[in-house]
């Protein structure tokens, strides 16, 4: 089982690729943590089944009726519907003229689906966060893996709520984890790690919520001995409560 499928036909050839050289056979499923373009469209070339949520599996087909030239981008940027970063990031990933192939979803789900591997579990399971509305994680067990796609990071806009951040938190340390695998986070979290992280947005946004959203305020308070990404996570959430 593959989890998520990558972000072009390049990108899941050379995920094959890899796997090959490591003496590992092919992936016969994939299951997507979202549909945002940089997790899906290698899905096609992968020729496999595709696992995912209902609303995943919704926007699968949305992306599938999308044009994707430069001019189609560059339409798309200025209405407003996504931002420079995505119409850059596509570019580059995706050369033009680009051919983009969209796998609809095949077994779709609506909360929660679990897979028995053969001595490996794995579970696929929505959770509500910023990020977006189709988000899922994975557990694997018993290697006590949990793959958080991109549900611990802010929207596209750049935005977290305490509404929505806060109670994820506890829905991933309620995990079993040892080890936590983030969508682009090129390190693997120990559950050391995850909980350090989660005190730091479960600071800043408590802060916040006694604050309001003064960034300077806040901080101040966070102080310069807290977590790297203590700064983000705070602009984060001040661009969430501006929303």
């Amino acid at each position: 089982m593959a989890l998520d499928a990558g972000s072009s036909a390049a990108h899941a050839r050379s995920f094959l690729e890899g796997l090959e050289a490591e003496g590992v056979a092919p992936p016969s499923l994939v299951v997507l943590t979202h549909s945002h373009w940089d997790h899906v469209l290698g899905a096609a070339e992968l020729g496999i089944p595709v696992v995912a949520h209902a609303r995943t599996a919704e926007y699968l087909n949305d992306l599938a009726l999308l044009e994707w030239s430069d001019d189609a981008l560059d339409a798309r940027l200025a209405a407003g519907a996504v931002t420079q970063f995505h119409v850059d990031n596509v570019k580059q990933e995706l050369p033009s003229p680009r051919d983009v192939k969209v796998a609809p979803a095949d077994i779709v789900f609506s909360d929660s689906l679990t897979f028995e591997l053969g001595g490996v579990t794995v579970s696929a399971q929505l959770v509500a966060n910023d990020h977006t509305d189709d988000g899922c994680v994975m557990f694997v067990e018993p290697d006590r893996v949990l793959f958080v796609g991109d549900a611990t990071c802010d929207s596209p806009a750049g935005a977290l709520t305490t509404g929505l951040a806060l109670p994820l938190l506890d829905v991933l340390l309620g995990f079993d984890a040892e080890h936590v695998i983030e969508g682009h986070n090129d390190a693997v979290l120990t559950r050391a790690q995850l909980e350090e992280l989660a005190a730091t947005i479960r600071g800043a946004g408590m802060l916040m919520q006694r604050l309001g959203p003064d960034e300077d305020a806040i901080l101040a308070e966070v102080g310069d001995a807290a977590h790297e990404d203590a700064a983000d996570i705070v602009r984060a959430f001040v661009a969430g409560a501006s929303r």
